[in-house]
């Protein structure tokens, strides 16, 4: 029995990891000591937790009202769901080009620096942003910094130090660490904003119990399918789906460019599964190092042309400058044979995923060339927990099969 290995599906979550998710519905550690446990991980006190990492922008729109006769600069290759809280405020998006590594280029929002009022900047899979760059150029054009560290929590590294205005994060299912849904927002203490910041704790209201059950559920759901997915364990999720028992990571309305996501605090439940995550996050961050290494020693020979590296956290290992019909092939192949590996990664589009209405984010195609070549010519490999050796070593098989 082939169990399926993915970045983006229920890669944090084990059975016992699943089962602790249930678990975390019933009485357990309360906001108050969870909160001491986040502040330690997290290096400050100023942090708001969200159900999701959107919805820490909107909070972050609303308080700091950036100038709306300026845009919002997001770099090219980004999920549509960061763009959709400044839309549904009213804002243009200023696309940014990206440079060979899929993140954002310096020069191109340079450039564009006069016209925008806010800028957020993601360390696209875990390689780290010219964020200190970024901020020197927003600094002389009076342009607020968002650091988004949904692929990359810098105060896990050594030497932290906050370069940003503000800074979110991300806790979803395919993230650093993961509580299914979840985000937050982190302010330095002399900001302009900090009593408006503080504020969100009695202004935000909790999450719906249907909210918090169908985030809790999901686990569980893809730990009892994914062992034998191609078997027929697909069913599972798509009868939880048809069921309404199983969120969707982005909606119908978001890839039109709205807002369908309730803004709410953090439940208590996903707060219980955010802090076992953090409590395994070394030995699991030695684990991803491990498969990382595995991972380069498999995939080199087969493809000794291609930029084949780990980022510094091993978040996930990462093939870049492979040909747009070599990526098509590989995905077909795998696909075709029944391969036990997802690498549809944000599949293959510059403003995932695909489907997304680029008329409604403001977005021409050929707009930023190389955002949309590096969409084509990446791979991403798994180094998560589900992952072992024995996986990495069956790659090649199927590949190359002689």
């Amino acid at each position: 029995m082939k169990k399926l290995l993915s970045n983006q599906i229920n890669p944090h979550f084990k059975l016992l990891d699943s089962l602790h998710a249930i678990g975390s519905l019933l009485a357990g550690k309360n906001h108050k000591s969870l909160n001491t446990l986040f502040e330690e991980t997290f290096k400050t006190k100023n942090i708001f937790f969200t159900n999701t990492a959107r919805s820490a922008l909107g909070l972050i729109c609303e308080t700091v009202k950036p100038d709306p006769s300026k845009r919002i600069a997001l770099p090219a290759f980004i999920c549509a769901v960061v763009a959709t809280p400044f839309l549904a405020r009213g804002y243009k998006i200023e696309w940014i080009e990206t440079d060979d590594n899929g993140v954002i280029d310096v020069k191109d929002f340079e450039s564009k620096a006069a016209k925008v009022s806010m800028v957020v900047v993601p360390h696209i899979f875990g390689q780290s942003a010219p964020l200190q760059q970024i901020a020197e150029i927003a600094k002389l054009h009076n342009i607020f910094v968002i650091e988004d560290g949904a692929h990359l929590i810098r105060q896990f590294q050594p030497y932290f130090k906050t370069l940003a205005d503000a800074q979110i994060l991300s806790f979803g299912r395919e993230k650093v660490i993961s509580c299914v849904s979840g985000g937050a927002l982190i302010w330095k203490e002399n900001s302009a904003y900090h009593e408006h910041f503080k504020a969100l704790e009695t202004r935000l209201k909790k999450p719906s119990l249907g909210w918090v059950v169908r985030h809790t559920l999901q686990p569980l759901i893809f730990s009892l399918s994914l062992c034998w997915w191609h078997q027929g364990g697909k069913i599972i999720p798509w009868l939880a789906l048809k069921l309404k028992l199983l969120p969707l990571a982005v909606t119908p309305l978001e890839k039109k460019g709205q807002e369908d996501t309730p803004l709410t605090r953090l439940g208590l439940p996903q707060k219980r599964i955010l802090a076992r995550q953090i409590k395994n996050f070394d030995r699991r961050a030695v684990h991803a190092q491990s498969m990382a290494l595995a991972w380069e020693e498999v995939l080199k020979p087969l493809w000794p042309e291609a930029t084949i590296e780990a980022s510094n956290t091993a978040f996930r290992f990462l093939i870049k400058k492979l040909s747009p019909t070599q990526k098509e092939e590989i995905i077909y192949t795998l696909k075709q044979r029944q391969a036990p590996y997802h690498l549809s990664d944000w599949d293959g589009v510059p403003i995932s995923p695909s489907g997304v209405l680029y008329s409604k984010f403001g977005y021409k195609p050929g707009q930023c060339p190389n955002a949309e070549y590096f969409a084509r010519t990446y791979l991403t490999f798994p180094t998560n927990i589900r992952t072992q050796k024995a996986n990495i070593k069956a790659f090649a098989k199927y590949i190359n099969p002689t």
